[in-house]
């Protein structure tokens, strides 16, 4: 472009406010060609100018209305600098320039189609009506003087509200367009912030560097903190771990690499494929006959964030009697920790504390005491999921590895809801009333029947935490209709639903009833057999490929049959996991391969009463339940 800048000045600041997302920003714009750094939300306006060209304000979980909300510098809007406010950035801009942002009576987690203005250059080049990913329950009311709207969408009560605003080379967007794969045009929105509002040019030579320079970096990372240091390596068989290993194999000398394969008890029935698979990438590994470490502290355990903990200390112990069993004083722990399971864990790459979703097993209080000591190795845990499998195709990994869908390192403990009695008793004839006179209001065309279910699963909304009762429905509506209410619900009964799902057998589900249920031998079996039988549906119908995860949980609830149990069916597809889209049948994946996993689990996995189909986004909900 004429007039733009040169590479070398093509800097560009992201302050963090604290949202989830931060660092899917700066992976944005280097994704385009523009070296980009995250620095603290309040960094002073003078350094800004001194060093960068562009500047955006990411997402939080705060809210601008708070007194004491989080802020960027007031001399920001001063430096005549290109700014772009992403959702709180939005509401922080508007704040502080004197507009008006308000509490919505719903909220906004997941897809949502807005219009834009494609005659204005930040979205030039994208549809004029698109879906975005929309996380907040605030929203702009009043836009600041001199400020234009240039997009917008309803509300489901009729109301229409700012989905973008500008004033010269400032602009904000309520929505998310660092996450592509729920915002389609947000490569397209980014390029043009930085091209024909930032007016720089991307760096060619740095976008040829990052994957020859990533590994490199990936390589001199583990040599240093290696040293001539011992290392334990613990593997599961998925991407993320055989990346971290096959990389630590050729800068580590084999007798120190120590990998081991942990059976906890909890994981699939596929122990010797894994390890077999590991030896063949030439990473030597050993078997570890760990189940009573981690069964007999969970055994009695309900809360889903305190099994991550005790699941995660519990690998710890394991592997201090490792070191102590190979003579040694000490030993490093390599983790192949992704970017997802770090944020959603609560920490951000840019030093900020960010919201906990749920703690994920290798981020727990003893292993930050590790990092603290210097005694950790997490090469890549400033990557997503899809830049992973790029490092693991540079490394020469077969397809099957790369490919190959992520399993959680606490196994089936977190796709078992434990419960020994209902956990949602305050108000639940009160909000099911509402939600079925909600339904009934449609007027869809075909009975619904609504529930909602007695238990408490985890989600997230707004870049926080949610623990809250799915919604069951039973209909013969459409999929179309069914994947309509499964965005409508959990936005309009934002304090009470963040899950729903569709009963798939003909066992009504109006009369839900808790079957006391622990992470006991029964509970298990009944899972890891109705996981057996999805993985197999899978491999017959050729869908293996085509589904980034397939999460089968196991509910503690009997429908109509004392003291019985219900599974849930979750295909996802996804790119980073930082967001999930629910797979659809007829348009995603076929009715038939659901429906004929479905009759299998009712008909060959004892005690099993009802089987639902979760078609709920990540946010709402999160890829798994708990």
């Amino acid at each position: 472009m004429k007039g733009a800048e040169s590479p070398q000045n093509t800097i560009v600041a992201i302050l963090d406010a604290g949202g989830q997302y931060v660092d899917l920003v700066k992976k944005a714009c280097e994704r385009l060609g523009y070296p980009a750094v995250v620095l603290p939300l309040d960094t002073p306006a003078a350094e800004l100018k001194k060093r960068y060209k562009a500047l955006i304000i990411s997402g939080s979980p705060a809210s601008s209305q708070e007194v004491d909300a989080p802020m960027p510098d007031g001399g920001v809007w001063e430096l005549d600098m290109p700014v772009l406010g992403i959702c709180y950035g939005l509401h922080a801009m508007v704040s502080l320039l004197g507009g008006e942002v308000v509490r919505g009576t719903s909220r906004q987690d997941g897809r949502v189609v807005t219009k834009v203005d494609t005659k204005h250059p930040l979205f030039a080049g994208t549809k004029a009506s698109f879906s975005a990913l929309f996380t907040h329950g605030n929203f702009v009311s009043r836009v600041p003087e001199g400020f234009k709207t240039i997009g917008q969408h309803g509300l489901g009560n009729g109301t229409t509200v700012y989905s973008a605003i500008a004033r010269g080379n400032i602009v904000g967007v309520q929505f998310h367009p660092e996450v592509f794969d729920d915002t389609p045009e947000g490569y397209q929105v980014f390029k043009n912030f930085l091209q024909l509002i930032a007016n720089l040019q991307p760096d060619q030579t740095f976008l040829e560097r990052q994957i020859d320079g990533l590994i490199a970096r990936l390589r001199q990372s583990i040599r240093k903190l290696a040293g001539n240091r011992h290392v334990i390596a613990f593997v599961s068989g998925g991407v993320d771990s055989s990346v971290t290993a096959v990389l630590a194999a050729t800068e580590i000398l084999p007798e120190r690499l120590h990998a081991y394969y942990i059976d906890n008890g909890l994981m699939r029935d596929e122990d010797d494929t894994v390890i077999d698979l590991l030896k063949n990438l030439g990473v030597t590994v050993e078997k570890i006959d760990a189940t009573v470490n981690f069964l007999e502290p969970l055994k009695d355990v309900t809360d889903p964030q305190a099994k991550r903990q005790i699941i995660g200390k519990a690998f710890i112990d394991v592997q201090n009697r490792l070191v102590e069993n190979l003579g040694l004083n000490e030993a490093l722990l390599l983790q192949g920790t992704n970017a997802a399971d770090r944020i959603e864990s609560g920490y951000s790459k840019g030093g900020t504390h960010t919201a906990l979703i749920k703690t994920h097993h290798n981020q727990v209080h003893e292993v930050q005491d590790l990092k603290t000591r210097g005694l950790l190795i997490e090469p890549l845990d400033e990557l997503f999921k899809d830049e992973v499998r790029a490092v693991g195709r540079y490394l020469g990994l077969p397809e099957d590895v790369i490919e190959r869908q992520p399993f959680p390192g606490p196994g089936l403990a977190i796709r078992i809801l434990c419960a020994t009695k209902a956990e949602i008793t305050d108000k639940p004839s009160k909000v099911e009333k509402s939600i079925q006179a909600y339904i009934d209001d449609k007027k869809l065309g075909a009975d619904i029947v609504a529930k909602l279910l007695p238990v408490r699963n985890v989600g997230v909304g707004g870049d926080e935490r949610s623990h809250l009762a799915p919604v069951a429905l039973q209909t013969d509506a459409s999929w179309d209709v069914l994947s309509t209410l499964a965005k409508d619900l959990p936005a309009t009964f934002r304090d009470d639903v963040n899950r729903v799902v569709i009963a798939l057998g003909d066992q009504k589900i109006n009369k839900p009833a808790v079957t006391p249920t622990l992470l006991q031998p029964d509970a298990i079996q009944q899972l890891r057999h109705a996981d057996r039988i999805v993985w197999e549906e899978m491999r017959a119908y050729g869908v293996m490929k085509d589904i980034s995860q397939f999460p089968v949980v196991l509910l503690p609830l009997s429908f109509n049959k004392p003291d019985e149990r219900s599974i849930v069916l979750r295909p996802v597809t996804t790119s980073t996991f930082m967001t999930v889209q629910p797979m659809l049948p007829g348009r995603d994946i076929a009715v038939a391969f659901i429906r004929r996993s479905a009759e299998s689990i009712l008909a060959e996995v004892p005690g099993i009463s009802q089987v639902f189909l979760d078609l709920t986004a990540k946010p709402p909900a999160t890829t798994e339940w708990e």
